[in-house]
């Protein structure tokens, strides 16, 4: 094993080999929600690297990761060993009962953000944690390929449509996060969904992590039709946090051209996947949101929760 130690800061200036997850960097937490917060750090000695992440927020002696965002847990380099990844675990068990901890709540993100969730999975059984729940999570793998090129044919005549009638993506600047976020607010409300932020809510994380929170939209001239607010959830994957269209537009489905949109924006970052999250409707698979998002080329990824005793 390398020269391993957890910390709960980094020496400043310490380059990173894993690949930092937004949901538990200390700025978003801050806005997340009022607790205390605690992060652990694996740190190679021998080359000055940090190797592993992981932050928490502490209430009533447990420690959430994450306490209100779609996921958090362990960001590991991709090159850790097993042994190295229990020497993690154990570690931050043992400095969390320090802390008086006596449980722990933890979802991974989906196996797309990292490629060895599965054997922090099988660390985490090892250590202890119980596997409490799984979810199926869809995402877009970015290729050199052009968009077009993993769409279903329905969806291909969909986006030739939308091209014909001379719609137009692009990306706006930060200022107007708040146009979109009413546009997408008040259509998914139209259909009856709820909206898990309000306006303050996403103006603080904006202000908190201001590079992370981005609006694109689709217009038909000077109307817009369809936007979301993407979120660089990694620096390797950009999460389509809230997908709406004007329903005048259904037959068109100019969430196709979208999603096009975000697909090329992500190959022009080097951004190895599109997140187009859940499917889940009142803790259900919607079968048909399911299958759209099979057709725009999305595979399917599992998210892990565990819960645990600490002793």
């Amino acid at each position: 094993m390398r020269n391993l130690k957890v910390t709960e800061a980094l020496p400043e200036n310490t380059k990173r080999a894993f690949s930092e997850l937004l949901y538990t960097q200390p700025n978003f937490l801050i806005g997340n929600n009022q607790l205390p917060q605690i992060h652990f750090y694996l740190f190679d000695y021998t080359t000055k690297v940090g190797v592993g992440h992981i932050g928490f927020s502490l209430e009533e002696g447990t420690a959430f990761s994450p306490y209100r965002a779609p996921f958090g847990g362990f960001t590991l380099a991709h090159d850790l060993t097993s042994t190295e990844i229990t020497f993690f675990i154990f570690e931050v068990l043992r400095k969390l009962k320090e802390q008086g901890v006596n449980s722990i709540q933890m979802k991974l993100a989906p196996d797309c953000y990292f490629n060895n969730t599965q054997l922090l999975k099988e660390n985490l059984v090892h250590a202890g944690f119980d596997l409490v729940e799984q979810l199926e999570y869809q995402a877009i793998h970015i290729t050199n390929q052009v968009f077009e090129a993993g769409l279903a044919s329905m969806e291909v005549r969909k986006l030739k449509k939308c091209k014909e009638a001379g719609f137009m993506f692009s990306r706006l600047p930060k200022h107007k996060l708040a146009d979109v976020f009413d546009f997408v607010k008040n259509q998914r409300q139209k259909k009856g969904y709820e909206f898990s932020m309000d306006w303050p809510q996403m103006k603080l994380a904006q202000k908190l992590n201001a590079e992370a929170y981005i609006p694109f939209i689709v217009k038909d001239g000077e109307r817009i039709i369809a936007a979301t607010i993407g979120i660089l959830a990694s620096d390797k994957v950009l999460y389509n946090f809230s997908p709406a269209h004007h329903p005048e537009y259904d037959q068109l489905s100019p969430v196709v051209l979208l999603t096009e949109g975000l697909y090329d924006f992500c190959r022009a970052k080097e951004l190895n996947y599109l997140d187009l999250g859940t499917s889940y409707l009142s803790g259900k698979v919607n079968e048909g949101l399911k299958q759209f998002k099979s057709h725009l080329g999305g595979q399917s990824f599992l998210s892990y929760s565990f819960r645990k005793a600490v002793s």
